[in-house]
């Protein structure tokens, strides 16, 4: 067997990849499990272990299914069950349960709110712990049946009806006066404008840049503010209609002005879209698309947090056990996992007044603190997987792998475990063992194969980062 160039010069293994699921299961193939990537302007590659969480509180009434968290006014509010709290304090209860997760915005004017709901109810909030009743029990102008989202534009709050009158009409977006919207007159009877350049019916309702968003079925549609003297001050803004929908409310999160969400339209499947000034991008890979493809997307989840330079999209589909983490500024998806290899139950994030990560748990309500410095979830370690995708050096002959060493951050105590397949991910060999505390930790003796994929495994509450590996090889005549 002739010597190969990499005993000279040993060659990186490739560790960045993201999801390559050949079908829709996350079985098989390369992928991040609960770490994420850094790749540097010189191409050298980091492997970081997920922000991780601890505790923050829950209300003394106990746990209660977890329906919202916003920071508002120098507080963090968040809804357990029925009951609206501040810092954990009861401000207010009664709140409809119906709707799941909650749609927050506010309001100025000489008595600030809070405005919050869920599409089966609307309410508003203000400091001094007046919770305004239904709205559209206060003015039946307020639409009684309304998508989720609100849209905050020159002082009107708008929400996005579903029915108007006996009509079912695609979507009638109502705006209130400037700064009111819990008293009777705050909802003109004229103040509406309906989306219906197509005949879909409306989702979602937000707002990028000075446009009021009307996110439909399998359209978009923009609106501005043109001042009209009566009737809604909104114009239809053809130029920025898109022919993507959304599939799911709830998938919905801005983040720094940038929409994201999952998309479909008339003739394709799920995707996922991130919007930037109106621009649409397609963010999902056709490994993605695989994975959404003819999901149950019933019960959905969306949050956001930023980690050491990172901005992540979070989204979960519960009845497909799955959370994807999307990464801005790398333009990557990774899987996340709770410490038991199923989807993380978080429903919402916030950020409170020094700048913590709150996120809201599914089931309890429970409310965590959240980023890099937690390397657990509250106590529980979180398992880190990331596998490769299939190795061959370019050529299918037969490699003998002498040596593997490893670039890693040394942490006294660290361990990382390596398995190895050679026959497409179907199993995988015993796992070695890699400590972690050694300079350039090295395995000898690495076997013969043709195609190699590699797993590696942490499972340890210690500061981890991969920052390459490198092999070690003869190649063969066959």
């Amino acid at each position: 067997m002739g010597q190969a160039q990499t005993v000279a010069v040993p060659m990186r293994l490739p560790l960045v990849a993201g999801p390559e699921n050949r079908d829709n299961s996350t079985g098989k193939d390369a992928r991040l499990i609960n770490c994420y990537v850094e790749v540097g302007h010189n191409e050298a590659t980091h492997v970081y272990r997920r922000p991780g969480m601890l505790t923050w509180g829950l209300p003394a009434a106990g746990a209660a299914a977890g329906r919202g968290v916003y920071y508002w006014n120098g507080n963090v509010y968040s809804i357990f069950g029925t009951t609206l709290y501040k810092n954990l304090a009861s401000v207010a209860t009664g709140l409809d349960g119906t709707g799941g997760v909650y749609s927050f915005s506010s309001i100025m004017g000489a008595t600030p709110k809070m405005v919050l709901q869920n599409g089966a109810q609307g309410y508003a909030y203000d400091d001094t712990g007046l919770l305004t009743a239904n709205l559209h029990s206060i003015n039946a102008n307020y639409p009684q049946y309304t998508t989720k989202g609100l849209a905050y534009l020159n002082g009107a709050t708008y929400v996005m009806q579903h029915f108007f009158g006996t009509n079912i009409t695609p979507a009638v977006i109502w705006g209130s006066v400037p700064n009111s919207v819990s008293v009777t007159g705050d909802w003109d009877p004229l103040d509406f404008i309906t989306a219906q350049i197509e005949p879909d019916s409306g989702v979602y309702l937000s707002k990028q840049l000075v446009y009021v968003v009307a996110m439909k079925e399998w359209t978009t549609e923009f609106f501005s503010d043109v001042g009209n003297p009566s009737g809604s001050p909104l114009q239809f803004y053809p130029a920025g209609k898109l022919n993507y929908g959304c599939a799911s409310a709830d998938s919905v999160q801005s983040i720094g002005e940038v929409l994201f969400w999952i998309s479909t339209n008339r003739s394709a499947s799920n995707q996922i879209i991130m919007m930037d000034k109106t621009q649409p991008r397609i963010i999902s890979d056709a490994a993605i698309d695989r994975l959404l493809n003819q999901i149950d997307l019933s019960i959905v989840y969306s949050w956001q947090i930023k980690c050491n330079g990172h901005s992540f999209y979070v989204l979960t589909i519960k009845n497909a056990n799955l959370t994807l983490a999307y990464d801005l500024s790398q333009d990557r998806w990774t899987q996340w996992t709770d410490t038991n290899g199923n989807y993380v139950p978080i429903v919402a994030s916030c950020r409170d007044s020094a700048g913590n990560h709150i996120l809201q748990h599914e089931s309890n309500g429970t409310l965590y603190y959240a980023g890099p410095n937690y390397l657990t979830d509250d106590t529980l370690v979180m398992p880190v997987t990331f596998i490769t995708p299939l190795f061959d050096a370019g050529s299918s002959r037969r490699k003998t792998l002498g040596m593997m060493i490893h670039d890693t951050d040394q942490v006294t105590g660290a361990i990382m475990y390596l398995q190895v397949s050679d026959d497409d991910y179907q199993t995988w060999s015993q796992p070695r063992k890699i400590d972690m505390s050694l300079p350039f930790p090295t395995l000898p003796n690495c076997g013969t194969f043709k195609r190699r994929a590699f797993k590696y495994t942490i499972n340890n509450n210690l500061p981890f980062r991969l920052k390459g590996v490198e092999l070690s090889f003869d190649v063969g005549t066959l």
